[in-house]
């Protein structure tokens, strides 16, 4: 089966694992990684209204809460947040058939979710299932499909709910549907700015406006609905960006206090790394978050062939070639001293490496 127009065929046999197991359970959860964010969102979202139209019983819940300015995917469906001290919410979990994880292919990337979900595994029929386009997954699924081709998880979906039309022989997309893909994969590319924003995904995005999907209602939903809090923790963050190494890192730490004084959350975050690597010498972008635990939450962003996803995983993180991110289990002002020293010396090696391929070239 060819996607419409695109030219790119369906691969129907990857899907069929999936498949089977979602035909096959009727009470399934869906979910996605900590500190959710649009593409995780709107694969749940669209992936759980397309199961609620099989006839399944499903419900999504999540680590940590809806940012602001994706809780309008809550109207096309329900999102919870799980709490691990209510014990309605522990035995709907340990009841399920199928978990279904987006966005994220490491088992602690569910947070409080995995030692209920792995408890419930050990005791009953639970299949777990993960549908991701990042890389390095870690071997702890029933079914995995994790394409790192892939622009985004709605990207993934989408294929997805083709597959499964292929296999009933009916239409299953609804604008609903096609609304919440175009949440996913519009903000996993950048608004269609990244380089994984093929011909196949401005198709892609087409097809799903085609659908029932509003582009501009989307983004002016996402992108301009700013709370003051955040508008102050950017006017904040903006003023203590630092450029260093002759303008190669810019840094910035977001520390408890300055989100107290600003009155916003750890969401209030996301928008801004886009901010660091704005500045055209720049190669590297790092945002350090203090968390209210003490630990440190750290993003990178890079150009080119500076692959932080190697920097991540050193710290048991992950992400992207050029987007990742990591948690830090001790203090900030460790963090902070610990990542400059290892940044320094990784760019070292990673710009030794770029130089040693173009010599080889020439």
């Amino acid at each position: 089966m060819i996607l419409p127009e695109y030219g790119r065929t369906l691969n129907a046999e990857e899907w069929s694992p999936v498949i089977d197991e979602l035909i096959e359970g009727q009470h399934i959860v869906l979910t996605t990684h900590e500190n959710s964010d649009g593409d995780g969102l709107g694969s749940e979202v669209a992936l759980a209204l397309l199961l609620k139209l099989l006839g399944k019983e499903v419900s999504i819940v999540n680590p940590t809460e809806v940012p602001p300015n994706y809780r309008f995917l809550t109207h096309l469906y329900p999102i919870s947040l799980f709490d691990d001290r209510d014990e309605d919410a522990i035995q709907a979990l340990s009841l399920c058939d199928v978990v279904v994880l987006l966005d994220a292919n490491l088992r602690d990337r569910m947070g409080s979710l995995w030692p209920h979900v792995s408890f419930s595994k050990e005791l009953g029929s639970l299949k777990i299932v993960c549908v991701d386009h990042h890389l390095e997954p870690d071997d702890f699924t029933d079914v995995m499909v994790c394409e790192n081709y892939a622009s985004s998880t709605g990207e993934l979906i989408y294929d997805l709910i083709y597959a499964f039309q292929k296999r009933l022989g009916r239409e299953l997309f609804t604008p609903q549907i096609a609304e919440a893909l175009y949440v996913s994969v519009m903000t996993d590319t950048g608004s269609f700015r990244f380089p994984k924003t093929s011909p196949y995904v401005y198709r892609l995005a087409g097809d799903l406006v085609s659908k029932g999907a509003n582009a501009s209602d989307i983004y002016d939903k996402i992108y301009n609905s700013l709370t003051c809090q955040a508008l102050k923790l950017l006017g904040a963050a903006l003023s203590a960006i630092t450029v260093l190494d002759d303008g190669v890192i810019s840094w910035l730490f977001i520390s408890q206090d300055m989100l107290k004084a600003t009155g916003s959350k750890l969401f209030d975050t996301d928008l801004i790394i886009q901010y660091l690597l704005s500045v055209p010498t720049v190669q590297i972008a790092v945002l350090m978050v203090e968390m209210q635990d003490g630990r440190t939450k750290a993003s990178f962003r890079s150009r080119g062939n500076i692959y932080v996803n190697q920097l991540a995983k050193k710290y048991g993180g992950g992400g992207h070639m050029n987007a990742a991110g990591c948690l830090f289990q001790f203090s900030s002002d460790r963090a902070q001293k610990v990542l400059l020293e290892d940044l320094r010396a990784f760019l070292k090696t990673a710009s030794s490496q770029v130089e040693g391929v173009n010599n080889e070239q020439a």
